[in-house]
C-alpha cells in the first residue's frame, strides 16, 4: 500500500494546475484505471505533455478520456477543468460527429492526422462558435506497436484566419468601390448635363455635387479606419441626405422626399447604416429611380418597439421585370451592414415600380 501511494503522489512530477488536478483526481472511476496501474507509454505521454509550452491534449482508449497541459486549457474556456478526465464525448458533443471520426482514425489505423486551419464547430464560452487550428493528431504506441491513444498538439489559428478574411472581404470591397464610383461619377456627370444651361454652370453643380460626395464618403471612413471614437454623434436624417446629398439637382426636392424623426445614430453604427444606405443609393444610380430623369424616391422613417423602422420606394424608374436572381455584392454588402453588425433586418420587395426596402434596427444597436 505504501508504494502504491508513493507512485500516485508523486506522478505527474510537473508543476502547474493540470498536473495537480491529474494528482488528485480519483482516476479509478475511469476506464484509465489508478494512477499506479497506468502503461508506460501512457505516463511517458503525460510526462511530456504536461511541461511543454505547445498546446496538447491526450486522448486515451476506446472512451478518449481526456488529459491536457496548462497551455491548451484556455482553448477549451468553460470546458475546463470538467472535461480532465472525462470521455471526450461527454464535454465535446457539440463536435463529436467531426472530431470523433478524426481521433477513431488514428486509434485504429496508426497513422497522423495532420492540418492547418482546420475549423471546428465548438461552444467553449456559452454561446456556438467556429474557430481554426493547426493540428497533429499522432498516436501513442507501445513497444508491441499498439495504439492506447491519441496525442493532439494542436495551436489556435482563429484571429489569423479572421484576419485574412477580413483582408480579403476589404480587397473585395476595394475594387467594388472602384468600380461603382466610376458609375457614380458617371450618373452625377448626366445629371448634371441635364440641369445646367452652360459648360460654366455645370462644371459648377458638378464640383458642389463631387464635394458632397466626399461629405458621404466622410461618414463611411471612420469605421474603416479604425477611429470609431473620434467621429461625432449625427442622426438618420444627417446620413440619409449626405448620402443623398449628390443626386440632388434643381428638381430634387420633388425627386428625393426624406422625412422622419431626430433620431441619434452612435460613432460606431454610423459607418454600418451610411455604407449600407450608400449602397441602395448607388443601385438606385446605376439601375434604379436614380437612372431616370423621372424617377424619384422616398424615404421615410420611425421608430417603433425599440427599432428604427426605414422605409426606401423607388418610382419612376426602369419597370421591374421580375426580382434578380442573385443578390450583387453592393446587396450583401448593405445587408452585412444592417444584420451582422447592427443587428436589424433588411427586406426586399421588388414591385414592377420600383424598388421598396424596409429596414429596421434596434434602437440600442443603433446608438452604439
Amino acid at each position: 500500500m505504501g508504494t502504491v501511494r508513493e507512485v500516485k503522489g508523486d506522478f505527474p512530477r510537473a508543476e502547474g494546475e493540470a498536473a495537480a488536478l491529474i494528482r488528485s483526481f480519483d482516476w479509478s472511476s475511469t476506464s484509465l484505471g489508478p494512477i499506479v496501474g497506468w502503461p508506460t507509454h501512457l505516463r511517458s505521454a503525460v510526462s511530456l505533455m504536461l511541461p511543454a509550452k505547445a498546446q496538447i491534449v491526450l486522448f486515451w482508449g476506446a472512451e478518449f478520456v481526456a488529459l491536457y497541459n496548462d497551455a491548451y486549457a484556455p482553448t477549451i474556456g468553460q470546458k475546463h477543468p470538467k472535461a480532465l478526465g472525462r470521455p471526450a464525448r461527454d464535454n465535446w458533443a457539440e463536435l463529436w460527429d467531426d472530431l470523433g471520426p478524426l481521433l477513431r482514425r488514428v486509434l485504429d489505423t496508426g497513422e497522423t492526422v495532420f492540418a492547418k486551419d482546420r475549423p471546428f464547430y465548438i461552444e467553449r464560452h456559452g454561446y456556438p462558435e467556429t474557430v481554426y487550428f493547426d493540428i497533429s493528431y499522432s498516436p501513442v504506441q507501445n513497444e508491441a506497436g499498439e495504439t492506447g491513444g491519441v496525442l493532439c498538439i494542436v495551436s489556435e489559428t482563429t484571429e489569423r484566419v479572421i484576419a485574412q478574411e477580413r483582408q480579403r472581404l476589404l480587397a473585395r470591397e476595394a475594387n467594388h468601390r472602384v468600380k461603382n464610383m466610376f458609375a457614380v461619377f458617371h450618373g452625377i456627370i448626366s445629371l448634371s448635363a441635364r440641369s445646367a444651361r452652360t459648360p460654366q454652370e455645370m462644371a459648377q453643380s458638378l464640383r458642389g455635387r463631387l464635394d458632397a460626395l466626399m461629405q458621404a464618403k466622410d461618414l463611411i471612413r471612420p469605421g474603416i479606419m479604425g477611429t470609431e471614437a473620434h467621429s461625432e454623434r449625427t442622426t438618420v436624417g444627417d446620413v440619409v441626405r449626405t448620402v443623398l446629398r449628390p443626386y440632388e439637382d434643381d428638381a430634387s426636392s420633388e425627386r428625393i422626399m426624406v422625412r422622419g424623426p431626430t433620431v441619434p445614430v452612435g460613432a460606431m453604427a454610423v459607418t454600418s447604416l451610411a455604407l449600407a444606405l450608400h449602397e441602395t443609393t448607388t443601385n438606385a444610380a446605376k439601375y434604379g429611380a436614380l437612372s431616370e430623369p423621372t424617377g424619384s424616391i422616398n424615404i421615410a422613417w420611425d421608430t417603433q418597439g425599440g427599432d428604427l423602422h426605414l422605409e426606401w420606394e423607388e418610382t419612376g424608374g426602369p419597370v421591374i421585370v421580375a426580382a434578380p436572381s442573385a443578390q450583387g455584392f453592393g446587396s450583401v454588402l448593405a445587408e452585412r451592414s444592417i444584420a451582422a453588425q447592427l443587428g436589424g433586418k433588411v427586406e426586399y420587395d421588388w414591385l414592377p415600380s420600383g424598388l421598396r426596402l424596409r429596414v429596421s434596427i434596434p434602437l440600442d444597436r443603433l446608438a452604439v
